[in-house]
């Protein structure tokens, strides 16, 4: 963060960004839970995982990793 940077501009950003991004923020949100629940993880299960501390990144490998069981 550069220090001209405050909290508050940072926050400014992010809902910007939401904004700008929200349809596509909201495509990959439902495409997340359709594998999710393909794979029996609940959406309760996937904020719990976010909750939790898990990445993005990981939350999509081990929903890869459970698919891959499945085949």
């Amino acid at each position: 963060m550069e220090p001209s940077q405050t909290r508050e501009s940072l926050t400014q950003n992010c809902d910007r960004f939401v904004e700008e991004h929200r349809r596509l923020l909201e495509q990959a949100v439902e495409k997340v839970v359709q594998v999710a629940a393909q794979v029996g993880v609940t959406p309760e299960e996937i904020i719990s995982l976010l909750d939790s501390g898990i990445s993005i990144r990981d939350l999509l490998a081990f929903l890869a990793s459970k698919r891959s069981g499945l085949a």
